[in-house]
């Protein structure tokens, strides 16, 4: 057994998933079974739903498996298949080593990518000149039109109205304000729907020393409008800034304040996304918004 803990629900598995101790040993029979180095040193990553830590110059992922409520095959084989379409379709990724899982005390899937040392993308803009922050949105906007393809891949899930109008943390909203958003959803998912990353946050963007950038953890990929790309982008990536978000847009003619308040509407956290926007821009609380149109208006005053 290489793997000696008990899961008995997500409680077992927040307390553990940090752990590398705990873990090393399956990861070592990941790296022998897929002829990989030896693991000499190990370091922590920046924690997410997973086990995400740095095996020398690899990344090892291990997805929490069905014990503790995750869907893990839907979410390890929802990783893959966005990796391997952003790899052919030329996005800037670390590179998949290898994939599949391990049959222990629970079932463990994997994925192993390179390690790239770097810089989150976040806190690197915080500090970076005016030139290279331009040059980085001008890169994240062409890496975004690459990324946005209409093609089926494999089992990544398409936003459907059901589920965007079933989605219950949006029950936070007034009956008005919610009313509001239901009408705007079925026009909103009724049009194309390409790849979208649906993460991009000021973690999930990396920039290396040389200053190039690479997009790492497509865990949340979906097939949705474009739109659905923006919230994350705007509000944590670019933090507000509508200097940075101006350079991202640039070249298009349709408004970002109105896109991105369809992404808000439409992606998976939206709630919790608007509940942010509310504070940062100085609006009533997301529980007492008395329509939605207040959001709109202020994101037509930030992003002129």
């Amino acid at each position: 057994m290489l793997f000696n803990q008990t899961i008995c629900g997500w409680e077992d598995w927040g307390r553990l998933y940090r752990s590398i101790p705990d873990f090393l040993p399956l990861a070592q029979e990941i790296f022998v079974r897929e002829k990989l180095p030896p693991i000499r040193e190990t370091a922590a990553l920046t924690p997410g739903t997973n086990v995400v830590f740095r095996a020398d110059e690899f990344v090892v992922k291990i997805f929490a498996p069905a014990e503790s409520g995750m869907d893990a095959q839907k979410d390890y084989q929802t990783e893959l298949d966005a990796v391997r379409q952003a790899e052919a379709l030329r996005i800037a990724v670390p590179k998949l080593r290898a994939a599949g899982f391990v049959d222990d005390r629970y079932r463990f899937y994997y994925l192993i990518s390179d390690y790239v040392p770097g810089e989150e993308a976040g806190d690197w803009l915080r500090h970076a000149d005016q030139a290279a922050q331009i040059r980085f949105c001008g890169w994240l906007r062409e890496q975004t039109v690459r990324l946005h393809q209409s093609c089926p891949i494999g089992q990544l899930r398409r936003k459907g109205a059901a589920e965007a109008l079933g989605n219950k943390k949006w029950e936070i909203l007034t009956p008005k304000a919610e009313a509001e958003r239901r009408a705007l959803l079925v026009e909103l998912l009724g049009g194309e729907q390409v790849f979208v990353h649906g993460d991009l946050t000021a973690e999930n963007l990396l920039v290396e020393t040389s200053g190039k950038a690479m997009m790492i953890d497509f865990a949340d990929a979906v097939l949705a409008p474009e739109e659905y790309e923006l919230p994350p982008i705007l509000f944590s990536l670019l933090n507000y800034s509508p200097v940075l978000a101006a350079e991202f847009w640039k070249g298009r003619t349709d408004s970002l304040a109105e896109a991105a308040f369809r992404g808000i509407l439409l992606h998976e956290y939206g709630a919790w996304i608007l509940r942010e926007v509310c504070e940062r821009l100085q609006l009533p609380s997301v529980e007492e918004l008395d329509s939605l149109d207040q959001v709109r208006e202020a994101l037509h005053k930030l992003y002129v």
